[in-house]
């Protein structure tokens, strides 16, 4: 017992801090520099740039030595970018300069287009499928190990799948043959993002997410994993991550599961998420979160409003452990 102890608090030790990396303060910028929507897509909305000594709300940085920074910029849509590090100063203190919030915004009242957003721990799934090259691949240093990753954005209600798929496509997708799919084409700057936040694409889960989910999205493959791994980035950035990647080899519940929910994307936001778990010997390990959204996509500044137009859910399993790298 003494040995396991120690093992696993080795583990718990060498595991890295997420790709971004959550901040407080301020940014106040110094020069005139584009305000990215997305990083490696280099997308810029509006054209909208950062003005000279004015003060944002700073949110998260790329790294733990950061290049990029996740601002506020009211008025822009949408509001949160990303702007490079020497385009200004780091603060606790805006000096007087930020400008008055924005009131909160009214309660939406829309009833669009329905999606559930299913984001996957993907250790626990590795326990469950070790041979999967993905598990296989999987170390300490992996994105995966303190990040959520993509299982998939998938249009609403369930039996909307399969839009325009020729029969042998949706049989092979449906048996799991996903390599007789084709090949998903993205650009290289978004094929290298999802594969990073999807390590299922290894064994062909993007093709197979693409052709039974993607295919009813209404869009292009560029905007349906670009529209997902934005809806990604939000989560990854959150009190809901941080929850999962300070407790790893710890047991959580569905209520601070929900609660996490409620502090980064507005309250009874919890009311719309969904628990999975499943039992791993004498363990009880949490799998995935599928969160309910309602609305139209344009980028991670969306969710909470996304989440908040949605129906509220039963809440799955009561409590799991979120499970470290590693296959037991």
């Amino acid at each position: 017992m003494r040995r396991i102890l120690a093992l696993l608090l080795l583990v718990l030790a060498a595991v890295p801090a997420r790709a971004e990396v959550a901040l407080s303060g301020y940014f106040t910028a110094t020069a005139a520099c584009p305000a990215y929507q997305s990083i490696n897509r280099q997308t810029n909305p509006g054209e909208v740039m950062t003005s000279p000594g004015t003060a944002y709300d700073l949110i998260a940085g790329n790294t733990e030595r950061p290049t990029h920074l996740w601002i506020v910029i009211p008025g822009a849509s949408p509001e949160r970018r990303w702007v490079a590090v020497d385009c200004g100063e780091r603060s606790t203190d805006a000096e007087g300069q930020l400008a008055e919030p924005p009131p909160p915004a009214p309660a939406p009242t829309y009833r669009g287009t329905q999606y559930i957003l299913a984001i996957s721990w993907q250790p626990a799934f590795c326990e469950t499928s070790p041979s999967k090259p993905e598990c296989r691949a999987q170390t300490l240093d992996s994105f995966e190990a303190t990040s959520f990753t993509l299982h998939g954005l998938w249009p609403q209600p369930r039996s909307n799948v399969f839009c325009g798929v020729p029969d042998d496509h949706a049989w092979a997708s449906e048996n799991g043959r996903w390599f007789d799919l084709p090949e998903v084409a993205l650009n290289a700057a978004l094929r290298d993002e999802l594969d990073e936040v999807m390590p299922g694409s290894r064994s062909g889960l993007d093709r197979h997410e693409w052709t039974k989910h993607g295919t009813c999205y209404g869009a292009s493959q560029t905007e349906y994993f670009a529209d997902s791994l934005d809806l990604m980035l939000a989560i990854n950035v959150s009190e809901v991550a941080e929850l999962f990647a300070a407790n790893i080899g710890r047991k959580i519940t569905l209520g601070q599961v929900r609660q996490a929910f409620d502090i980064a994307f507005g309250l009874g936001a919890g009311d719309r998420v969904r628990m999975a778990c499943e039992a791993d010997g004498n363990r009880t390990i949490i799998t995935e979160l599928t969160i309910g959204l309602t609305g139209t996509i344009h980028g991670p500044d969306d969710l909470a409003t996304l989440i908040a137009a949605a129906s509220p859910t039963e809440g799955g399993c009561n409590s799991g452990m979120v499970d470290p790298v590693g296959i037991r």
